[in-house]
């Protein structure tokens, strides 16, 4: 019989617990790691999974349902599912409750926090206190009792277990008050020892597995009426296929036929089920994005062969400016090879991305709502998911509820890291175990790609035999080695260009930049092309596409185009860096080899005018050492030569350059799951002292608390697109829909941030603030007064300006 009690308007609970609680044993029939495989573990996990909402069996939550109460303390619903859940499966569980603590302490954690971030574990261990004993005891009374055990007996549980699902108010609340405190200090014990005995992240990828089945399955029927799209085959010669369409047959010389040798021989390489850890490495220019997704598709059948299972790739990439080329040409592929894409197969993630998800059937196309295609596209519901760095090492290092909820995608899953030298050089030990970890408990696959492979898996097979031979083949430039100190003006005065050549320009900061854009103004004849962050994105866009179109001869630009930007110039002059970003950076000379076109990378070393190096303002001063230390006796080198120092580099940071005190104090919280607490600091990266670190603490990209993000009216465009924003929000405050407002934001956001720049501002000579959209606005009417269409956003020089 019907209980009468609802989980969302029109929804009974029963109902929405039953589909919940079977889309989370698909999950986890699919994605669960060993640790929760063991049949008693697996139960209590479902159970709890069963009462994720047994609290909004009382009449106050009933009530605001119907809109007849308020939200407020009474109505919440978590912690009282949570304390429910105990009482019930220790009563379950009888003798067997101390044996079982953590995974019953771990299913009890996932429904406290189903709706909330995770905090940390040894925070969560404490009985309810005066105040909340006072809201708990009203809660339990004010539950219907029939109505609950109706509820409770229709649940698709076993019948042993259905048996102990009892709601009686007396019994609960004296467990509460006399045995759940001894519970909770019996917990607290067991939870100080096993944090020192705990080596691994075993427990970590264990909560965060079963947790994250629990949200995704709630999401899901919440939010798509249980639609859970289907797995799609992907052929595994899709890259194959996509050449013979668009390059013909295989080249037999030249550049296309390196790509061609490279290509075969990672295809015929040492991909196999058993093999988890591989990098490849292949210079600039040589095809990695193709090679590499031919790569993970052929282990992808392999996989598939050996266990039945098809693994999810998930391709992340360090630059949004990178993701949309390379998810364009994934998008390619595929269709050359299944004729039509829809998200099922292939989604691009990230925080500017158009979230409309699709499913086709022949000419039939499925477009989900707003809300659904946000659920399906953030929880990595696809085959091919293109995205950020930052968003898989966020799910990696989950504590936020969104981020926890796609945990469950790693699991088997072929990660594929492009360009993965930029990940900051003091989370790299962090990275290693965090990475092999993930291999071993998640039984995830992991190729790290790129022309600069840093010393971060030690045990991986490299997928390009000797790849040495490519970067000796491919001695497209040479290498001068200028470390003199020099000021911007005594380069530019002594600065002769050859006819019929191409420039670039790479300054480590705007400012430096700037100045060096105008004093090559004026000593050439010909326009010079500015790129930095201080240009909006769709400008930067259109600069770089007439660079490729061969529109201008010179630019200067920050390192924005250091990786992964498809550019090539003749010659280069790059200010002191690093040496990955270095050789980084000289990929952009002579890229495409072309015939009787010998390239020149230059590296120099501007200083201001007080002899301060730009380095110095934005990179590792340890690097810094270590880059001139390996460049110290040479002042030309051929560009197999120069390449050839960077795995002596890549050692010695790992050796004696990295601080190591962050990436063990972020494993520690990994390893004892502390996720989010009291702190100080708000990213890692900052800490001085890294003992007691959170998770949450984790950032791959720095906070700048000096930079604001500016919205700049640069054309009638982006006149509209601002004045739509503004709309949206009247719309709202006259009535409107929150939803329907969230979702035309959506669609406008990508546009919208096609002219925000992130710089540095003073409050006294900031723009216009604007309350409504809470964000800065340089209006158009006033536009020359901010911003230069040449150069960008106007600043004044000094240390805080300085920033790229």
């Amino acid at each position: 019989m019907a209980s009468g009690l609802y989980s969302h308007p029109g929804v009974p609970l029963e109902a929405h617990s039953n589909r919940v609680l079977a889309l989370a044993r698909q999950l986890l029939d699919e994605a669960a790691p060993a640790w929760w495989q063991a049949p008693r573990r697996r139960a209590l996990l479902e159970m709890g999974i069963a009462l994720h909402d047994f609290g909004k069996a009382t009449d106050y939550f009933q009530a605001v349902l119907r809109g007849e109460g308020r939200k407020d303390a009474f109505s919440r619903h978590a912690r009282l599912s949570a304390l429910f859940f105990l009482h019930r499966a220790a009563a379950w569980l009888g003798e067997e409750a101390e044996a079982h603590w953590l995974p019953l302490l771990f299913t009890y954690l996932a429904v406290l926090r189903h709706h909330t971030n995770l905090h940390s574990v040894a925070d969560e261990l404490r009985a309810p206190d005066e105040r909340e004993q006072e809201i708990l005891t009203a809660q339990i009374r004010a539950i219907p009792s029939e109505k609950a055990n109706a509820y409770l007996a229709a649940l698709n549980l076993p019948a042993e277990q259905r048996a102990t699902l009892v709601f009686n108010a007396d019994t609960f609340q004296a467990w509460l008050a006399e045995e759940a405190p001894a519970l909770f200090r019996a917990w607290r014990r067991r939870w100080r020892r096993w944090k020192r005995e705990a080596k691994d992240a075993a427990a970590y990828f264990a909560f965060l597995a079963g947790f994250s089945a629990l949200l995704d399955a709630d999401k899901l029927e919440a939010g798509t009426q249980a639609h859970r799209p289907a797995r799609v085959a992907l052929p595994a010669d899709a890259v194959a296929r996509y050449k013979r369409k668009v390059f013909g047959p295989p080249a037999t010389e030249g550049l296309n036929a390196l790509r061609e040798q490279a290509y075969q021989e990672v295809l015929s390489g040492p991909l196999s089920p058993d093999e988890h850890l591989y990098t490849l490495t292949l210079p600039t220019g040589l095809g990695k994005t193709l090679t590499g997704l031919a790569a993970a598709l052929n282990l992808r059948q392999k996989v598939r062969e050996a266990t039945g299972r098809a693994p999810r790739i998930i391709y992340a990439l360090p630059f949004l400016s990178i993701i949309d080329q390379n998810a364009a040409t994934l998008e390619q592929v595929l269709k050359a090879a299944l004729g039509q894409v829809d998200s099922r197969a292939l989604v691009k993630h990230h925080h500017l991305a158009d979230l409309q998800y699709q499913e086709r059937a022949g000419e039939t196309v499925r477009e989900f709502d707003y809300a659904a295609s946000r659920l399906l596209t953030e929880g990595w519901h696809t085959e091919i998911v293109v995205t950020t760095f930052v968003q898989l090492f966020d799910t990696l290092l989950a504590w936020r509820n969104a981020t926890a909820r796609r945990v469950n995608k790693l699991r088997g899953a072929i990660l594929l890291l492009d360009e993965v030298q930029a990940l900051p050089a003091v989370y790299w030990p962090l990275m290693r175990r965090l990475l092999t970890e993930a291999v071993t408990h998640l039984g995830a696959y992991v190729i790290l790609m790129t022309a600069t492979q840093p010393y971060l898996l030690e045990d991986a097979r490299e997928l390009v035999p000797q790849p040495a031979r490519y970067f000796k083949a491919l001695d497209r430039l040479d290498v001068h080695i200028q470390l003199a100190p020099q000021t911007l003006e005594e380069f530019a005065a002594t600065f002769t260009p050859e006819p019929g050549k191409s420039y670039l320009f790479m300054a480590n900061t705007i400012a430096a930049a700037q100045q060096l854009y105008g004093l090559l103004t004026e000593a050439l004849d010909e326009d010079v092309v500015f790129l930095s962050t201080g240009v909006t994105p769709k400008e930067r866009l259109e600069r770089i596409r007439a660079l490729k179109e061969g529109r201008y001869r010179f630019a200067v630009s920050t390192q924005l185009i250091e990786a992964g930007v498809d550019v090539d110039f003749d010659v280069i002059y790059r200010d002191l860096a690093p040496l990955d970003s270095l050789v980084q950076a000289a990929g952009r000379c002579n890229r495409n080899l072309r015939p009787g076109v010998r390239g020149r990378f230059h590296i120099v070393h501007w200083v201001d005018e007080n002899g301060r190096s730009f380095a110095r303002w934005i990179y590792d001063p340890v690097l810094l050492e270590h880059t001139q230390k390996h460049l110290e006796g040479h002042t030309r080198l051929r560009e197999p030569d120069f390449l050839a120092l960077l795995a002596a580099y890549f050692r010695d940071v790992w050796e004696t350059g990295i601080p190591q005190a962050v990436s063990e104090a972020l494993w520690e919280a990994v390893r004892t799951l502390r996720f989010d607490g009291e702190k100080d600091k708000a990213c890692a990266q900052q800490l001085e002292q890294a003992d007691g670190a959170f998770i949450s603490q984790f950032c791959l990209i720095e906070q700048q608390p000096y930079k604001r993000e500016v919205f700049v009216q640069v054309d009638e465009d982006a006149v509209a697109v601002w004045q739509e924003a503004k709309a949206i929000l009247r719309d709202l405050r006259r009535g409107g829909d929150l939803w329907a407002a969230r979702e035309r934001f959506a669609r406008l956001k990508p546009r919208f941030f096609q002219y925000v720049v992130s710089v540095a501002l003073k409050p006294e000579t900031a723009p216009h603030w604007d309350d409504d959209l809470r964000i800065y606005v340089v209006q158009q009417e006033v536009l020359d007064m901010f911003y230069d269409r040449k150069t960008g956003f106007k600043r004044k020089s000094g240390t805080s300006a300085l920033w790229a």
